[in-house]
């Protein structure tokens, strides 16, 4: 059983690409007694199942700027963390839509071109030549961002675990929260698998078991788990390689390259199923149903595109808000604890937000603008409270992951 400290300044639950990001900026910008614990080895939970994609391409500045932060600390890992590599793999995003998606795809590039995203307006022949796999038929056109692409969130999440642990920080995985312990309202400590650790703050970074630790204290968050089916197949010996990361709104197939012959790729269901274990399998009439889907995803958008094999299938959950984008803020805004920050409902946004949301984050624990060179980003618009309030956040595609 590993050794725990019985006292912290903070303690995040959580150690996936949240929860490691957010602890490491602490340790680095501060010298807290900072403590990062998380029930499952690194890298076990739900952030080890990730799709892994990044790109730039959200329905509103704030998501936005939150993304290009993102994507500058993983361009520039070295200066930002000084330890490790993301395996950032660069070979472009492009969202391909019909005509009735076609004003939002407008208004989001507008958007992001006008906030300094580098992403263009694509149509017919203009796609085909970025991606000769693509059937440009039917298409109303397309954004593309050059330098989206995909991360390895493996080596992400250990480079920040073990620059956090050079820093100061103490982490423990795999040691479970079993409770939030509060006394006349306020966060007094945590009661883990491994014995209890006082301390006056916990930032819930617990993505998709966010509820099983929030509702003992009548925290309400509407946060559901939401499944996520993936496969990696393998193409063909000799066949032409998918050499784009595609997202087609219109079939909703997600597909991108990956290492040697293998692809990976998922054809979103019209609706997520909720599920009541994050990382329990899907069923095999799960597995197939997402397979026709996946079969007849690829014919209609990338009919030459060849599968030789599917290697493997994944299953996973969202932590899914109403509006499919996370809760940032003080648990105090919404139910009376104090001392209780969440970092919540990342609804599928995660990877590509969590490199900005932990210097975010740790800025707002500091109380100060910002840490390092980031520049001061008002989360406000994300706050817990804003679903009461009716003041959901805008998606220019509907309720979904996309943007």
């Amino acid at each position: 059983m590993q050794a725990i400290r019985s006292e912290a300044d903070v303690v995040v639950i959580g150690a996936g690409v949240t929860g490691a990001s957010i602890g490491y900026q602490l340790a680095r910008h501060s010298d807290l007694r900072v403590v990062i614990i998380d029930a499952r080895a690194p890298v076990g939970g739900i952030s080890g199942r990730t799709f892994g994609q990044i790109r730039q391409h959200y329905s509103n500045e704030l998501m936005v700027r939150i993304a290009q932060r993102g994507f500058h600390c993983i361009q520039n890992w070295d200066s930002v963390v000084g330890f490790g590599d993301p395996g950032y793999a660069r070979f472009g995003y492009m969202l391909l839509v019909v005509e009735d998606q076609l004003d939002g795809l407008r208004y989001n590039i507008d958007l992001g071109r006008g906030l300094g995203v580098d992403t263009s307006f694509v149509v017919g022949s203009q796609i085909t030549e970025i991606e000769p796999l693509v059937n440009a038929d039917g298409l109303a056109g397309g954004a593309y961002e050059p330098e989206g692409g995909y991360i390895d969130v493996t080596k992400m999440v250990l480079s920040w675990l073990t620059a956090a642990s050079a820093a100061g920080a103490h982490v423990l995985a795999p040691v479970a929260v079993n409770e939030i312990v509060t006394s006349s309202g306020a966060v007094t400590g945590v009661a883990t698998s491994a014995g209890e650790i006082t301390t006056p703050l916990v930032i819930a970074a617990t993505g998709a078991w966010a509820r099983d630790l929030l509702d003992p204290l009548g925290i309400e968050v509407p946060v559901e788990r939401r499944r996520l089916d993936m496969a990696v197949l393998e193409q063909h010996a000799g066949a032409r390689a998918l050499g784009t990361c595609i997202t087609d709104g219109n079939s909703n197939l997600v597909i991108r390259p990956d290492m040697g012959r293998h692809i990976v790729a998922v054809a979103y269901p019209p609706e997520m199923p909720v599920v009541v274990d994050p990382l329990a399998d899907a069923s095999d009439a799960d597995h197939a149903a997402h397979a026709e889907r996946l079969e007849a995803a690829i014919s209609e958008r990338l009919p030459s595109l060849t599968v030789a094999s599917t290697v493997s299938t994944t299953s996973g959950a969202y932590d899914v808000s109403p509006d499919y984008h996370p809760i940032l803020g003080w648990a105090s805004e919404i139910a009376p604890v104090d001392g209780l920050y969440l970092a919540v409902g990342l609804s599928g946004h995660g990877l590509k937000l969590s490199p900005a949301l932990g210097e975010i984050v740790a800025a707002r624990m500091l109380e100060v603008d910002s840490v390092g060179d980031a520049p001061p980003i008002d989360i406000s618009a994300l706050r817990p409270s804003r679903f009461a309030d009716g003041d959901l956040m805008h998606l220019s595609y509907g309720p979904s992951a996309r943007a």
